[in-house]
């Protein structure tokens, strides 16, 4: 008997064990893919928060699209350089969304750093600031 009441090796059983266990692992998959997703979504809101810069409307929503963008992009590059070396053969992983929220704190860190920031000094350089 299963866990649940189900005989589990029977032939003609409701459950087998490989069924079971694709479904566990199906479930798993998608709880990681919900709790890496709400972690990128919530790390990107400081980050566009920083770079609102007195935007309201429709170009706040603009710069949160933006941020989003941004640190998904880089965190799939991250992600397919990692798949070309190791030859894996799936791409999508909940990793993603784990390297966006990464690369998202990385960059608030560095930008919310002050005037002797990085990016503060590499705008200065080019003018924009």
């Amino acid at each position: 008997m299963g866990e649940n009441g189900h005989k589990m090796d029977e032939p003609g059983s409701q459950f087998t064990y490989e069924e079971d266990r694709k479904r566990r692992l199906g479930r798993n998959r998608l709880v990681q893919f919900w709790l890496c997703a709400a972690l990128w979504v919530v790390s990107v809101v400081p980050l566009a928060r920083e770079s609102m810069h007195g935007r309201e409307g429709a170009g706040a929503v603009a710069v949160y699209m933006a941020v989003g963008a941004i640190t998904l992009g880089v965190a799939a590059v991250i992600r397919s350089i990692y798949v070309l070396l190791t030859k894996r053969k799936f791409w999508w992983s909940p990793w993603v969304f784990l390297l966006a929220a990464v690369v998202s704190i990385a960059i608030f860190l560095v930008q919310s750093a002050g005037p002797g920031g990085v990016i503060s000094a590499v705008l200065a350089q080019s003018g924009g600031v």
